[in-house]
This record gives structure tokens, C-alpha cells and sequence, in this order.
């Protein structure tokens, strides 16, 4: 069984608003390589906070989300992380979440073979169309060349 096998199902006490899935997302993909440091986490948030349904979101709140998302993350691993907040992620937010993923897998101007296979996972997962997740790569490497 992988770790996005979708035998397991969350406990109703699993459930996530958009934004907490919305970062579940960002924070598996963050954890893709094995390790998450400060600065990625900050530039994270960072990232978040720009966006429209993060309006009004504190640091402070946001590092109370990622504590709760890590506690899931280390009990569930990245694939259970996954199963449960895709749950709670509206279906219109799933390529934005995807693109997002891939946005934070290209920060360091390269896709490590470890997020290579999440971003693959991800499509699969949250129902991305080849031709959708295809258009996504590539204006995130346009995006992240310079």
C-alpha cells in the first residue's frame, strides 16, 4: 500500500477548514524531501498570506494551522497528510492547491526526484487532468526561472 492509498479514511474528528487543507497541501510538499527547515516554512507562509482566501490570516495563526498539520504529518506521514485534507479541499481549489505545490517544489530551481513523485501523487490524487497539470509545470518553471 502507498502512501496515497485512499483505503484509509478520515476520522470525522479529521476534518479541515479550506485554508488548513489548503496548507496541508503546501506543508506535504514542503516535507517531499524529508525535511522542512525555518526558512522554508517562513517563505511558506509567506507565499500563503498573499492569497485572497488567507485575507486577515496571522502569522500567528498560520504557525498555529502548521503545528496542527505537522502533528498530522508526523503521525500520518505525507500520504496520510494528503488523504485527510484533500477531503476538506474544495474541488475548485484543487489546481490552485496543485499549482501551488508545484510553485514551492521549484523554489530551489529544481525538482528533486522525491517531489517529482509527490507532484505525481497530487495530480493523481486531487484529480488533475494530464493537460491541466501539464499547463501548471510549465508556467511554474517559466515563473521560477529567474
Amino acid at each position: 500500500m502507498g502512501w496515497f492509498s485512499t483505503t484509509k479514511t478520515p476520522s470525522s474528528s479529521d476534518t479541515f477548514s479550506k485554508q488548513e487543507a489548503f496548507l496541508g497541501i503546501a506543508l506535504a510538499t514542503s516535507a517531499a524531501d524529508g525535511t522542512i527547515d525555518e526558512s522554508e516554512a517562513k517563505g511558506m507562509f509567506a507565499y500563503l498570506l498573499q492569497m485572497r482566501m488567507f485575507d486577515g490570516y496571522t502569522s500567528r495563526q498560520m504557525s498555529d494551522i502548521f503545528k496542527k498539520l505537522v502533528t498530522v504529518l508526523e503521525n500520518e506521514g505525507v500520504g496520510g497528510l494528503v488523504a485527510i485534507v484533500k477531503s476538506s479541499l474544495p474541488s475548485d481549489l484543487r489546481e490552485t492547491a496543485f499549482a501551488c505545490a508545484v510553485d514551492i517544489a521549484l523554489a530551489d530551481g529544481v525538482i528533486e526526484d522525491s517531489e517529482k513523485e509527490l507532484l505525481e501523487e497530487l495530480q493523481e490524487v486531487m484529480e488533475i487532468s494530464d493537460e491541466i497539470g501539464g499547463k501548471i509545470l510549465e508556467v511554474m518553471m517559466i515563473k521560477n526561472r529567474g
